[in-house]
Formats: structure tokens, C-alpha cells, sequence
């Protein structure tokens, strides 16, 4: 396996691991031109496909929201997340973050969420449009 670090990732792998953990692809999304994020890291199989992807979205001061954390699920339970996660919460604590958020939609992966040291607080969301 292999990690990269803010470089580009193709658009279309990112919807294809996205896929295979049962989120919609996004490609429209990803292709415009005015979405960013502050960081993200990417990992790849011995092959090159893209198996795990993490990106943060940050006002690059005070706040970071790590979103989209996935691994396709032929490799899940080997550790990449924990990379993932490890990586991108380094990341911003060596750029002075002061709150770093995740949102997760699945109650059984608040364990995981826990053990870099997130705690659960009261938060609302609100999803104005389907995405494909």
C-alpha cells in the first residue's frame, strides 16, 4: 500500500471507492471547479487503485471537518482508516487547528471515532438536494 499526501487524485476513482462503500459517486460534484478542501491523503493497492481517501475541510485557522472517510471494503479491518484518520489529524494539529469535527452516519462507528478522541456532541444537519 501506498499513501499520498495532497496530490491529485482522478475524479473518477474517487467516485468509484465512494461507490463501493454505498455513498453516490458524486463526479458532477467533484469536477466543480469551485469545490476545494484543505487536505486530503489517498491511498493506493500494489495495483494503484485508490482503496482509502480522507479529506478535510478546514477555514485553515480554528476549525477542520474531516469528512468522507473510506476504505473499499475488500480492504477494510487492515488498518488504513486508523492511517487515515492518524494522518490527517496530525495534519492539523501541526497547523494549529483548534476544533476538528467528523460527522458519521452509523452508530456502530462511534467507536471507532472515539479512540482518536472524539466525543459526541449535539449538532444538526440539514441535506438541501439528492445527490447522485
Amino acid at each position: 500500500m501506498r499513501y499520498e499526501y495532497n496530490k491529485k487524485v482522478e475524479i473518477k476513482n474517487i467516485a468509484d471507492l465512494r461507490e463501493s462503500v454505498g455513498w453516490p459517486g458524486m463526479e458532477s460534484e467533484y469536477k466543480n471547479p469551485s469545490l476545494t478542501n484543505y487536505y486530503h491523503v489517498a491511498c493506493y493497492d500494489d495495483n494503484d487503485v485508490l482503496i482509502g481517501y480522507a479529506e478535510v475541510v478546514s477555514n485553515g485557522v480554528s476549525d477542520a471537518y474531516i469528512q468522507d472517510v473510506m476504505v473499499n471494503p475488500n480492504y477494510q479491518g487492515k488498518g488504513i482508516g486508523t492511517e487515515l484518520m492518524n494522518n490527517c489529524i496530525s495534519h492539523l494539529k501541526t497547523n494549529n487547528i483548534y476544533m476538528i469535527s467528523v460527522i458519521y452516519g452509523e452508530a456502530d462507528l462511534k467507536e471507532f471515532y472515539e479512540k482518536f478522541g472524539f466525543f459526541t456532541m449535539l449538532c444538526g444537519q440539514m441535506e438541501t438536494r439528492k445527490l447522485e
